[in-house]
């Protein structure tokens, strides 16, 4: 099984837009829900080999919950649902952002500060699925699995980081063209729409390498592709 929110927390490591990280370290479940429908479509680029991207089809349903808690001058409460062990958080005191821990154990939530009786806090938690089949039985036992399951993950985090990027190139070729229809002489959204192009492209190249390292380390055991789907 393959959690997506390890893929995600790979994936964050890899951008370098302050919009993301914001949302990443603010809001960390609309991160998951955002980064999620870039996974589904990244996928599909992950193309070989087929005895692991055809199990890619077997998933777990997303889930998530949002509770409102009146303050009572107090900085912990113990939630109503129980999180999935894999779920992201997002906290809120009024409408503000704020940082919290939740602790499993006693199943409740830590602010930063206690919540006032005329306050209210929100805790959100959302599991974004994973991948559920059991992938190691792609292999014959004597293959080292951990480095290939490790391989994998990072090939569908550099999967989700170019689905993001054909996005982001659509949005930025499209504002540079309204621009020069209205005859602006700007140079910032031109360029920014090249560095998109270049950075998409980059992450395209770096896909295609790990999955070719992927097959590459299959094939190359002793008896190479016996190996593999047995």
């Amino acid at each position: 099984m393959i959690y997506f929110d390890d893929i995600f927390q790979r994936a964050f490591t890899l951008f370098d837009d302050p919009d993301i990280s914001q949302k990443y370290f603010y809001d960390k479940v609309g991160f998951q829900k955002e980064m999620r429908e870039f996974l589904l479509t990244g996928r599909n680029k992950f193309t070989s080999p087929t005895a692991i991207t055809d199990l890619f089809i077997f998933q777990d349903n997303p889930e998530g919950y949002m509770e409102v808690i009146e303050g009572q001058n107090t900085d912990t409460y113990t939630l109503d649902s129980v999180p999935h062990e894999h779920s992201a958080f997002t906290f809120k005191i009024g409408k503000e952002y704020v940082p919290a821990h939740y602790d499993r154990e006693t199943n409740s939530v830590k602010f930063f500060r206690p919540v006032l009786v005329d306050e209210k806090c929100s805790v959100t938690w959302f599991y974004a699925g994973a991948f559920t089949a059991d992938f190691t039985k792609c292999f014959r036992k004597d293959l080292p699995i951990d480095p290939i399951m490790d391989k994998i993950v990072e090939i569908l985090a550099y999967a989700t980081l170019s689905a993001w990027g054909d996005k982001e190139v659509g949005r930025v070729i499209e504002v540079r063209n309204i621009l020069s229809d209205h005859d602006f002489d700007f140079y910032s959204p031109a360029n920014s729409a090249d560095a998109k192009v270049r950075w998409r492209d980059k992450m395209n190249s770096n896909l295609d390498t790990l999955v070719s390292e992927l097959t590459w380390r299959i094939l190359s055991e002793p008896k190479g592709g016996t190996r593999f789907g047995k």
